[in-house]
Formats: structure tokens, C-alpha cells, sequence
């Protein structure tokens, strides 16, 4: 697979040429009719155009490279900053110097159009360049992850042991694409399921399917009974995928969310969400297919096994403070924050983490793991976390 940072680095060099190529076009296009359409004196013009395109693609290469993609206003922004750093800099270089308003405000309306490209590009044609680059690099290493868009009616999601706090639709959407960036960018395959506007719940699938091995994986019986309704769409795109389904059956119930692998070891929540008979039944399943074994853990406190406890590539699981006994696992390690025991892992040396716990970051990145932030603020506030809001099938 390539490297993330070249990945990264080719993504984020396409982007800002190709910005740039955009504000010497619309440079040229403005030109013409005051030079009478004479091609000549407009190559003329071009080539002093092309000083400040390039000032401003490498500021935007370095955006780039710093995540500016990943949001559009943060694109927004960085294209203002590229075009004023252009501006200077290219009138230094043409004129030796920024002196005077007049002065200054004539190669203002010189390079008004280059600039103008440069700000109106940046968060328009630079996402869809660096997102069709990073395309490019899909599915290397047959990674796809499942994912849902949130449902405009998120803030009615069912709250079980948190307060129930307003939640910012916008936002939320915000968050979730940079979180399916974040995989994009770490090379896997983002495939969305069927939307489900009027399930609030929808977003969080990793509850509605557990994979036990390549090829196979268990459709839910979600705990709760107005989420059963989100299995049915999740069943059909694994199934689209080649899957072979198996499903839980009545009166068992099973959450993803309470479901942790580690090795060929399956740790499953004796939750609030999943009761005894699910749990035979995944242990029939896993024992039949010859996958693992299952163990069980009682969960108290907390909505799912991996709202509390999930396992970096190593094996160790990380276990929030004051919940569930770390002597379940083969080997745990606290940690500082509760949402820093909830992280998904994107590659050997990479894993995904809530920006809500820069302590269990800090402490990731001593153990030598590279750790990607995204903020999750508003998923937090229906008890969502960094695992359920997709299916890893890599």
C-alpha cells in the first residue's frame, strides 16, 4: 500500500496547481477583452500572472498538507491567506516594494482576477481535486469501510446515560466527512449505505452488523427496539459486497458496538443492549465457522463494550477509567479519558481517535502508534463514538 504520506503529500501538490491553474485561467479570460483579444500582449500579461499563481500554490501545498481540504471553510480560509501572501509577494518581487495606498491598490486591481481564482477555487475545485486523488488510492490492500450519513433528526438519537444536549445538524455533518476523510486518506475504500433520514440512529452501523471473518458477518438484533429497522439497508449493501450473512434470532439481541475483536479472541458486552442469548449465539456462530472463541464482559455504566474498551494493532486494549475491570483482557492499559478508549485502527501504525481526548493521544503516540484526531463533539452527545460510526471490513 502507498505510503500515508505520499498519499497525502500527491493529493495535496494536485490540488494547489490545479488552483493555480485556475486563477491564471481566469487571469487570461479577464485579459482578453482589455487587450482587444491581441493573444500576444495577454501571454505578456500571463507572465507575471504566473508568479503570483505560484506564491499561492505553494502556500496552498502547505495548507494542503495541514488538512485544509478536509473542511470547506477551512479551504475558504486558506484560499484568502494563499492569495494575500501571492499579492505581496509577487508585487515585491515585480515592483522591489509595497509602497504607497495608490500604489499598492494599482497592482491590486492588476492581479484582481488571479487572486479572486485563487480565493474562489481554493474551497471549490481543490476539494474536488484532492478528494479524486485521494480516490485514486482506494481500496489498496481491499479495505472498504461501511458508513451512513447522519439523519437530520440526529439530536432525537436515544440518550441512556448522558443528559440529552441540543445537537448542531451542521456541525454533525462537518464532523462525519471528516471522518470518512480521514479513511479516504488512510487509503480505504468509503462505501455509504442506503440513507435512513428518519432513523436518528442510523449513522452509528457498526451496530446493525458484526464481521466475524472475510466474507462473513452477523446481522444485529439491536437491544433497542426502534433500531431494528436500521439492519435491513445495512444486510443489503454487505450483501452487494459479497458477503455470506448470518442473523441473530428473536429473542436474542445483539449491538455491534458491544463487539471487540482482538486476534481471534471476541470480547462481546454483556450490555444493557446485548443480552445472554445474543451472546450464545455469537458463540455458537464464531465456534461453527471455526473463527475464534468469545468472551464474555459485563458492562455497566456505559451504552457498549466499545464505548469503553477497543485494542491498538498491537493487541492492547485501552480501557476508560472506571468501568469495566482491565483484568478481562490479555492486555489493558487506562486511560486518561473515557472517549480515548473508544479508537478505530486505520493501518498497523495508525489509529483514529475522538479530539475529545488529548491525554489518550498523548499517550498513543509514546507508544509509537502516528494517531489521527477528528472532533466528534456532536455524535458525543447521543452517546456515539469513533467506532460506531462505521463497519471496517479490512
Amino acid at each position: 500500500m502507498t505510503p500515508l504520506w505520499i498519499r497525502r503529500l500527491t493529493a495535496a501538490v494536485s490540488a494547489a496547481f490545479a488552483v493555480a491553474a485556475a486563477s491564471l485561467a481566469a487571469g487570461a479570460i479577464a485579459w482578453l477583452p482589455a487587450s482587444q483579444f491581441e493573444f500576444t500582449v495577454t501571454a505578456n500579461a500571463l507572465s507575471l500572472y504566473w508568479t503570483a499563481a505560484l506564491y499561492g500554490a505553494v502556500v496552498l501545498l502547505l495548507a494542503g498538507l495541514f488538512g485544509a481540504y478536509r473542511r470547506r471553510w477551512v479551504a475558504a480560509v486558506a484560499g484568502v491567506v494563499a492569495a494575500a501572501i501571492a499579492f505581496v509577494l509577487a508585487v515585491v518581487q515585480q515592483a522591489g516594494s509595497l509602497s504607497g495606498f495608490q500604489f499598492t491598490v494599482e497592482y491590486l486591481g492588476y492581479y484582481f482576477f488571479v487572486l479572486a481564482g485563487l480565493i474562489v477555487a481554493t474551497p471549490t475545485l481543490g476539494i474536488l481535486v484532492h478528494r479524486w486523488v485521494l480516490g485514486l488510492f482506494r481500496g489498496q490492500g481491499g479495505r472498504v469501510v461501511l458508513v451512513r450519513a447522519p439523519s437530520s433528526v440526529l439530536g432525537e438519537g436515544i440518550v441512556t446515560n448522558i443528559a440529552r444536549t441540543e445537537v448542531d445538524i451542521e456541525k454533525a455533518d462537518e464532523q462525519w466527512d471528516a471522518y470518512v476523510a480521514a479513511f479516504t486518506i488512510a487509503g480505504w475504500q468509503t462505501v455509504e449505505v442506503e440513507s435512513a433520514d428518519r432513523l436518528p440512529d442510523g449513522v452509528f452501523v457498526e451496530d446493525a452488523a458484526v464481521v466475524i471473518s472475510p466474507g462473513i458477518a452477523l446481522i444485529t438484533r439491536p437491544g433497542a427496539p426502534e433500531r431494528r429497522a436500521e439492519t435491513a439497508s445495512v444486510a443489503d449493501r454487505l450483501r452487494s459486497l459479497g458477503l455470506t450473512l448470518y442473523d441473530v434470532e428473536e429473542p436474542a439481541t445483539l449491538d455491534g458496538g458491544d463487539v471487540l475483536r482482538v486476534g481471534d479472541v471476541f470480547y462481546v458486552g454483556r450490555s444493557s443492549r446485548t443480552n445472554a442469548a445474543g451472546v450464545r449465539e455469537l458463540r455458537e456462530l464464531v465456534d461453527d465457522l471455526g473463527a475464534g472463541t468469545v468472551v464474555a464482559v459485563p458492562v455497566a455504566g456505559a451504552l457498549h463494550l466499545k464505548s469503553v474498551a477497543t485494542a491498538l494493532p498491537d493487541g492492547t486494549v485501552l480501557v476508560a477509567p472506571g468501568t469495566i475491570d482491565p483484568t478481562f483482557f490479555a492486555g489493558a492499559l487506562v486511560v486518561p479519558e473515557a472517549a480515548g478508549a473508544n479508537l478505530v485502527i486505520l493501518d498497523e501504525s495508525t489509529v483514529l481517535l475522538p479530539a475529545s481526548a488529548p491525554g489518550t493521544k498523548a499517550l498513543v503516540e509514546d507508544l509509537g502508534y502516528a494517531v489521527v484526531t477528528v472532533d466528534l463533539s456532536e455524535f458525543e452527545k447521543v452517546e456515539g463514538s469513533t467506532t460506531c460510526l462505521s463497519i471496517r471490513l479490512g
